[in-house]
């Protein structure tokens, strides 16, 4: 690498140009070179703290190319930035490559609209690059008022510094330079909000599938319910057909009964043997209830063996009775 620091620039540009060999850059056209030339010494007069060298540059495609190299710093309003600018082997049809140096103590500010994390810049002067009308200077000077609009380095622990909004003359370029920040950071801003309003909606939705969920095992214990009630409706329907028979066969007795002003417990009065009967039946139904629970008990483990085949047993015998007094009546069939 050479530089200038040992010989006046303009010395060290016309020498770095006419040089061959290994040492060649690769600036081939004669007009060309006489443009870099003329510009770098414009900018040097300029920017006269900025250092001149030659170095190997890597493009992103695996090219080199051997180009001349500016470093310096560039103070701006809010702080001072250090710039390496390299001249573009397709200078000036092509912009110069300037990037931002940044450091532990001043990082580069995340999510940037002019610089990004590698350092490089790339403002509206360079997306709007057109020679003759854009050169070296120019674009640095524009630069340095990209940088003190939106400082590009980290400050206080803060990823994000105001815009200032005093209101002053100012050129196409640079309005243009400023509109694109505040629409870089009004994007971020709704970018923000929308990642914040799909989170939400995100947690509206599970709070939703809850909700289902729950509502589901509403619907599915209704409809148990509701079978439960049918076979209730079932079992009533049941019931009536056999008091409706009970009526239709009773009738006549039930209007004899009320027509000789008997009372409701002498209408319903039974005759002995049919009262016999009825007692014996319940007394049957009461046994056989009693024998299902006790089989459950023993298949639970809740009572011996022994103990529950001597009430078996009891109950059994009981049953029999029973059932002997029902079979003397032919009303009754077991």
């Amino acid at each position: 690498m050479a530089s200038s620091s040992s010989s006046s620039p303009i010395k060290f540009i016309e020498k770095a140009l006419l040089a061959t060999g290994q040492f060649a850059l690769s600036y081939t056209d004669p007009d060309q070179k006489w443009l870099i030339r003329k510009h770098l010494i414009s900018f040097l007069q300029d920017f006269p703290n900025f250092e001149l060298s030659t170095d190997t540059f890597n493009h992103n495609n695996g090219t080199t190319v051997q180009l001349f190299r500016l470093e310096g710093s560039l103070r701006t309003r809010s702080t001072t930035v250090q710039l390496t600018i390299w001249v573009h082997e397709n200078y000036p049809l092509t912009p110069p490559m300037v990037f931002v140096s940044s450091n532990s103590m001043a990082p580069i500010r995340t999510n940037h609209p002019f610089v990004n994390s590698s350092g490089l810049t790339n403002s509206n002067y360079i997306e709007t690059w057109e020679y003759p009308r854009c050169n070296l200077l120019d674009f640095i000077r524009n630069l340095r008022r990209v940088l003190a609009n939106d400082n590009p380095f980290v400050h206080n622990g803060s990823d994000s510094d105001s815009i200032p909004t005093q209101i002053r003359s100012v050129s196409r370029p640079e309005a243009l330079d400023r509109l694109a920040t505040s629409l870089h950071y009004d994007a971020l801003a709704i970018m923000a909000r929308s990642e914040e309003e799909i989170e939400n909606l995100w947690k509206l939705q599970s709070e939703v599938k809850k909700r289902s969920e729950s509502v589901t095992r509403i619907i599915s214990d209704l409809e148990a319910e509701r079978e439960k009630l049918k076979e209730r409706v079932a079992k009533l329907k049941d019931d009536t057909f056999v008091l409706a028979i009970w009526v239709e066969t009773n009738y006549l007795k039930v209007m004899n009964a009320t027509s000789k002003d008997m009372g409701i417990e002498e209408m319903f009065q039974t005759e002995e043997d049919d009262t016999e009967d009825v007692e014996s039946l319940a007394a049957d139904e009461a046994i056989e209830d009693m024998l299902s629970a006790l089989e459950e008990a023993w298949e639970k483990g809740e009572i011996e063996m022994g103990s529950y085949l001597r009430q078996v047993r009891v109950l059994a015998r009981e049953q029999f009775f029973c059932r002997f007094v029902l079979c003397k009546n032919s009303n009754f069939h077991i």
